[in-house]
């Protein structure tokens, strides 16, 4: 009797609104797909795998079960040509039996199929962001397979999809092709529209960011916090209608925990111009190898015969190994400093003084470790001796907080720095994101430098704000906003910042 529902349902009532081909996909949210099945094996007694299609390819990289050694039916060659516009969809519990009975080659509508984002570590132990699909055990929300009748228009306007997307294999150069309504989609919604307030009350869309304290606030519509005085604390569910800015790598700045200033990262080009500044200078023998340290210099060749001082702080005496050395170079460059970080511990550019070694201007890093290069507040700190470094090496752990200590130095913190257009249904607010690597859980300090830290932000925005789509599809955000007051000239403005939130582990 269901059976014969649900094929009257499907030639008497619309599609659901949550009907999407694969290239609309967004991780962290449920979805009805319309598909072609193209092979099919058991995982194990709890789980078996779905090869499937609809002619459109996804936004991210999926993510593919292994099936070396699983009983696989379905044509291999077939799939393989296919490559990218083919994914696997993993069947949970109940629903195996029914995947188990589907016959290759059948036009199927998958129920409340879940996606999410997954972290996987490649050979060269990098780790990259795949796109799973789950359709989870039991029977909420609709969630099951069925077989489309041949004679359904949907079948009609799949079977057309798929003829285009194989034309397209065989002749790259025209592209995969779209649909005429996905066309007209992608021109006329591209990130347009406001929150549907019946969107607000869909229980079945898990949230993409989560709390970490102050789970019990109540929510509050942004409508009712705008008309609030400041300062409070709410708690609220949007959609990220537009971040600035848009280049991520712009949103690391430099934060005084004292002061509480701003300031950019300093570009290589401005930090090599000040260690060759520096470098003008020769070192001074009368403050080599004393108690602190043993001391090499060598000249440079072909440049004006420039020497270069290395400073090797000892520990009781005796050198360490370079993965555990601290050293102080003076008179390099940049790309000679950098080399050095790369085989010692730690690094801190130096220069001779009247009496002892003295570090730099606070514009260059006081202190190098590996890429990561820290700096510290000049409005803030009052430099030490360098032979205050002393108390720490009978310790030999040369953390930068305790460097920058024993130095005299405030540090700079690495944070993300970026503005949040929040919608959700009542109203817009903005709200501003001051965080070092709890929101991300990527670590400012690191993503100028590794490739694949900037890949998952990027990854991790894109998935919070989806580009060309209604914002009505994009992933909930749960967030915590705490509103201030700040003074502009002579106006008082409020402003609101988010705290206490990070993105939910499924994203990742």
């Amino acid at each position: 009797m269901v059976e014969a529902l649900r094929v009257w349902a499907s030639t008497h009532i619309s599609a659901s609104s949550t009907l999407v081909q694969l290239c609309d996909v967004q991780p962290m949210q449920y979805y009805d797909l319309t598909c072609q099945l193209l092979g099919k094996a058991e995982v194990d007694g709890t789980a078996f795998l779905l090869k499937v299609w609809d002619g459109t390819k996804t936004v991210f990289p999926s993510w593919r079960v292994s099936i070396q050694d699983l009983p696989f039916e379905g044509d291999l060659n077939h799939i393989l040509q296919l490559q990218t516009l083919v994914i696997d969809v993993l069947v949970y519990d109940n629903h195996v039996q029914v995947a188990k009975s589907l016959k290759v080659g059948s036009f199927l509508r998958i129920y409340s199929l879940h996606t999410k984002l997954q972290s996987v570590n490649s050979e060269t132990n990098s780790s990259s962001l795949r796109l799973e699909f789950h359709l989870h055990g039991g029977t909420s929300y609709g969630r099951g397979i069925r077989v489309l009748p041949e004679t359904s228009s949907c079948v009609d306007q799949l079977k057309k999809d798929l003829k285009c997307a194989e034309l397209a294999i065989n002749q790259p150069s025209n592209g995969i092709c779209q649909s005429e309504n996905e066309d007209n989609f992608s021109f006329s919604n591209s990130g347009s529209g406001s929150v549907s307030l019946y969107e607000v009350e869909r229980c079945q869309q898990v949230s993409a960011t989560i709390l970490t304290d102050h789970q019990y606030l109540k929510k509050t519509p942004v409508c009712a916090i705008l008309k609030q005085k400041a300062p409070q604390q709410y708690r609220i569910r949007a959609k990220l209608r537009s971040y600035m800015p848009k280049r991520l790598f712009q949103a690391v700045k430099l934060l005084c925990p004292q002061c509480h200033s701003l300031q950019e990262v300093p570009y290589e080009d401005n930090v090599d111009k000040i260690l060759q500044d520096a470098a003008t200078k020769a070192p001074d023998s009368k403050l080599q190898d004393t108690s602190l340290y043993d001391s090499e210099v060598w000249s440079t060749e072909g440049q004006g015969g420039r020497q270069v001082a290395v400073h090797f702080v000892k520990s009781g005496d005796i050198l360490p190994i370079s993965s555990e050395c601290l050293i102080l170079v003076e008179g390099g460059r940049l790309c000679e400093v950098s080399k050095l970080s790369s085989k010692f511990h730690s690094v801190i550019p130096v220069r001779s003084g009247p009496e002892d070694l003295e570090l730099l201007d606070l514009s260059a890093p006081f202190l190098i470790q590996g890429k990561v290069y820290h700096y510290g507040c000049k409005q803030c700190s009052r430099l030490k001796s360098i032979q205050n470094l002393n108390s720490l090496v009978t310790k030999g752990l040369w953390i930068p907080s305790a460097v920058a200590k024993v130095l005299g130095i405030v540090p700079l913190q690495y944070v993300f720095v970026m503005t949040f257009t929040l919608d959700d249904g009542t109203g817009v607010l903005d709200t501003y994101l001051k965080d070092s690597e709890n929101f991300f859980k990527i670590p400012a300090s690191e993503v100028l430098t590794d490739d694949d830290l900037q890949r998952n932000l990027e990854t991790i925005m894109n998935m919070m704000c989806p580009p060309g789509i209604k914002i009505d599809t994009y992933p909930w955000l749960e967030c915590l906003i705490k509103s201030y007051r700040v003074t502009f000239g002579t106006e008082q403005r409020i402003c609101y910042q988010i705290f206490d939130t990070t993105v939910a582990e499924d994203i990742i």
